[in-house]
């Protein structure tokens, strides 16, 4: 079963995640800079590469065990799975912003969040 989240539960478990967030984009953007080019088969890749996302890997595993979603692990943008008024949503957070402001749709674009109200209309499952 998945993790639901209230605003008031996902605040607090923002803290214990933010350092794995901001350490997964760390990892991304070196992933991204040493991402080998198309080479051969029988080309060897730095050994250093697959350390990185070994180290990235187990980022994204422990922010899974902490019910979080990632929805772009570059980006930093995460998802705590929500329930309002009967619907399954996110509350949203992303690496750089001082602390959880937001949510939206499931299938929403990042340029859709919206402002996070206290207004009775979450829901505990």
């Amino acid at each position: 079963m998945t993790h639901v989240f209230t605003p008031e539960s996902a605040r607090r478990t923002l803290p214990r995640v933010r350092p794995t967030a901001e350490l997964m984009c760390r990892l991304y953007a070196q992933l991204s800079d040493r991402a080998p080019a198309r080479i051969a088969s029988d080309q060897p890749v730095d050994e250093a590469y697959f350390d990185l996302v070994r180290e990235l890997l187990a980022a994204l595993d422990t922010l899974r065990r902490h019910g979080v979603v990632v929805r772009d692990a570059g980006a930093g943008r995460l998802g705590f799975p929500a329930r309002r008024q009967g619907r399954s949503v996110l509350l949203s957070w992303r690496v750089g912003e001082p602390a959880l402001a937001f949510w939206c749709e499931i299938d929403d674009a990042e340029s859709s969040r919206r402002p996070l109200r206290e207004d009775g209309l979450w829901e505990v499952r």
